[in-house]
């Protein structure tokens, strides 16, 4: 698949690299909680959509979000993108056990869906890795159908002058050795970098807005070190009658 700039193409090799090993890795970078994070994330963005829905999730990795899809929607459809073959290898066989799941590479910023695709999307801590957030949350919004859900659960620097200094002794110095030992500590350094240079959450609320949803709720994990923003597709349709 071809790059579009030179982030894409470093953060390709970086998650090619890292594929094998990245779902023990998470575990050990956030002590178990990424998990938990997740799934309440995902309960918020469930409650207001149907038990059928199709569900996108754009950056899949190794296939946890679509698992707890699996796990609190049996009958929805899932369909996970990323574009490192690597993750998606991981991602199958991870989930060989979970029915109605399409795995596909691509490109979040140029989804290979029609538009209206999906009842929901979710973007777990891969918008900060794209080149362009904007975009790819319009392209979100562009495959959902009126009235769909948007997720987006990443990394955040937290703001508290108190939780700072614990926060950037353990994301610079601790997190790239336990998450990429030795020989892996340089692709695990990436992740600290992109979360740096990544938006606030009230940032990633206004670009929510202005990609054309409604703000439909947010929360803050670990002292705000990860937080979800919930969007709504507003339906046109409900709101004329």
């Amino acid at each position: 698949m071809k790059m579009k700039n030179e982030k894409e193409e470093y953060v390709f090799r970086v998650f090619q690299s890292i594929a094998e090993g990245y779902d023990s890795a998470n575990r050990r970078i956030s002590l178990g909680a990424h998990l938990r994070w997740k799934k309440s994330a995902v309960k918020s963005m469930m409650a207001s959509l149907p038990k059928g829905a199709a569900l996108l999730d754009i950056g899949c990795g190794t296939g946890d979000m679509l698992r707890i899809f699996s796990e609190l929607c049996p009958a929805a459809a899932l369909t996970g993108l990323d574009f490192s073959p690597n993750m998606l290898k991981a991602a199958e066989a991870n989930l060989r056990d979970v029915p109605n799941l399409t795995l596909q590479q691509g490109n979040a910023l140029d989804l290979p869906f029609p538009d209206a695709s999906f009842d929901g999307v979710s973007i777990s801590f891969a918008l900060r890795n794209t080149a362009d957030y904007l975009r790819a949350l319009q392209e979100a919004f562009r495959v959902l159908k009126a009235g769909g859900m948007l997720l987006v659960i990443d990394s955040f620097v937290p703001e508290s002058p108190v939780v700072r200094p614990f926060y950037d002794l353990y994301f610079a110095g601790i997190m790239p050795l336990l998450g990429g030992g030795v020989k892996k500590r340089k692709e695990y350094r990436w992740l600290t970098k992109s979360t740096k240079e990544f938006i606030s959450v009230s940032e990633l609320q206004a670009l929510v807005r202005r990609a054309g949803f409604e703000n439909a709720g947010t929360r803050e994990f670990l002292f705000g070190a990860c937080s979800y923003v919930l969007g709504k597709k507003r339906d046109e349709k409900k709101d004329d009658s």
